[in-house]
């Protein structure tokens, strides 16, 4: 019974500190990203303000057209890697890798808004990019924790523990196609409702 007990605190114990891991790699890509947004010389900051007024003229004015495959693939790409990269025993390493990456690449982007645009940014920074993170942020972190077991379990397999049981179970693919649909609703919300509140967003910051 002791021994029981002791195996269901340790497989708790490393359930929570992969958990802890992945949020702890996605907030130190996000800290990278404010820093890196915030720090870029005047010449790269006056290109960059161009660029991000010249973009919000054009969403203020109806100018701006996203083709729906494009927007699918920029939510889909993220996924796709941890899906991948959890039936491989390289996923121990790299799945954190992605979730660095993914939370540099959204807080740069709020980050230019907020670099160019003062407090103010924050409104579309965060109708752009913080909207679709309410629905790619669980599923991708869901994708991610349980990508790790699986990645886990590989290699444990190829240092030598044959018998370690792999989680590849039916629940662990519906819980995948779960995150994919996940996606799939915010890649339809940032084609569909994102446009119309962003241009909403560019009269106030213009």
């Amino acid at each position: 019974m002791g021994k029981r007990e002791q195996k269901k605190w340790d497989l708790l114990w490393g359930q929570g500190a992969t958990l802890v891991l992945l949020c702890l790699l996605f907030l130190a890509g996000g800290i990278a990203g404010c820093l890196f947004a915030g720090l870029a010389d005047r010449e790269g900051a006056e290109g960059l303000r161009d660029y991000l007024i010249d973009y919000l003229s054009l969403v203020r004015d109806g100018d701006l057209f996203r083709a729906l495959w494009p927007v699918v693939w920029g939510e889909m790409r993220y996924l796709l890697a941890v899906l991948l990269l959890g039936v491989t025993a390289i996923g121990v390493a790299a799945i954190p890798l992605v979730l660095l990456v993914r939370g540099f690449f959204f807080a740069f982007s709020v980050g230019c808004f907020c670099r160019v645009f003062g407090a103010a940014g924050l409104i579309p920074g965060l109708v752009l990019f913080g909207l679709p993170a309410l629905l790619w942020g669980p599923a991708l972190f869901l994708a991610a924790f349980q990508g790790m077991a699986g990645a886990q379990a590989l290699m444990r397999r190829v240092v030598g523990e044959s018998r370690c049981a792999l989680p590849f179970s039916p629940r662990y693919w519906v819980r995948a196609g779960i995150c994919g649909t996940l996606m799939l609703a915010c890649a339809g919300v940032e084609y569909a409702v994102v446009p119309v509140l962003l241009r909403a967003a560019a009269r106030v910051v213009l």
